[in-house]
């Protein structure tokens, strides 16, 4: 029969066996709950980056817009005053055209008088032959005169001051041409 003396060492030794195997078991398993905190851990952090990184995505994104925004405000500035600018210098360059044909106008409408009145005095002191010469020379200077006022319709605001010399030695060429036949009749 089995006594307590006997049947302690095999209890010890089935206690000790069962508490050998529990014990690898019971590693393992704190081992898998470890893994499983480690991961949850893992994806609680990733998780929290993802969170992170968008917030700082949007507000990346908020200030670029914002960036953005000023930057073509500011475009839109520059575009206007431009353009008011420009429509300033237009307008400047238009007035300067303007007074500078109506000088000349006036120069050469008192000029057309002179002609028209050295024209009779013409055909009767000098020869039809003479008088014709220097009436086509006239005709001739008072055509580069209209030319040259065409010219200063065209004239930009950087030969506007250029297109003007030439309107006025045009107009002083006729005159000259018209002093001579002048003096001659």
């Amino acid at each position: 029969m089995l006594t307590v003396r006997t049947f302690l060492p095999i209890a010890v030794v089935v206690s000790a066996f069962a508490a050998g195997c529990d014990a690898p078991s019971n590693a393992q398993a704190q081992a898998e709950r470890a893994q499983i905190e480690a991961q949850e851990k893992a994806a609680e952090v990733a998780t929290e980056l993802d969170k992170k990184v968008a917030e700082i995505d949007q507000r990346a994104e908020r200030e670029t817009d914002k960036a953005l925004r000023e930057a073509a405000e500011k475009l839109n500035e520059a575009a206007l005053d431009a353009q008011e600018k420009t429509v300033d210098a237009q307008e400047e360059l238009s007035k300067a055209r303007e007074d500078a044909r109506a000088s000349m106008t006036r120069k050469i409408e008192d000029l057309e008088k002179d002609v028209a009145e050295l024209r009779a005095r013409m055909e009767t002191k000098l020869s039809k032959t003479e008088a014709d010469k220097l009436m086509k020379d006239i005709q001739d200077k008072s055509e580069a005169v209209r030319r040259s006022l065409r010219d200063l319709d065209a004239a930009t605001s950087t030969n506007l001051e250029q297109v003007k010399k030439g309107v006025s030695q045009r107009v002083e060429e006729l005159d000259r041409a018209i002093q001579e036949a002048k003096r001659r009749v």
